[in-house]
C-alpha cells in the first residue's frame, strides 16, 4: 500500500482553485476532496461503486478501493472517504512553523 501519495490531488487543487465566491483565497483540503469525491458520483447518490472509483481513477492516489470502503457494503461513501482522508492527513499544527 502507498500510503504516501495518499490524496495528492488534494494539494493540486488547493493550489489551482480558488476560494468560495471567487475571493481568490485557498479552498481548504478537506473541500478538495469533497470535489473530487462528487465528481467521481457519476450518479450522484453520495457513494461510489467499484466502477464509479475506478472511473475516477481514485486507485490511483495509492488507495485501493477495499481499503476505502471502511464497513465492507460494497461502496465507498463520502463520509468513508473523508474518514479515510483525515486519516493520513491530520491538521498541521501552524504554531511550530
Amino acid at each position: 500500500m502507498r500510503l504516501t501519495a495518499l490524496f495528492p490531488l488534494a494539494a493540486l487543487l488547493l493550489s489551482a482553485s480558488p476560494g468560495a465566491a471567487g475571493e481568490g483565497c485557498p479552498q481548504s483540503a478537506e473541500q478538495a476532496v469533497r470535489q473530487l469525491f462528487e465528481g467521481a458520483d457519476t450518479n450522484q447518490d453520495r457513494s461510489l461503486t467499484r466502477a464509479e472509483y475506478e472511473d475516477a481513477g481514485l486507485q490511483e492516489f495509492g488507495v485501493a478501493f477495499e481499503e476505502s470502503d471502511l464497513d465492507a457494503d460494497g461502496l465507498t461513501s463520502a463520509s468513508e472517504y473523508l474518514e479515510l482522508y483525515r486519516k493520513h492527513h491530520p491538521p498541521v499544527d501552524r504554531s511550530d512553523i
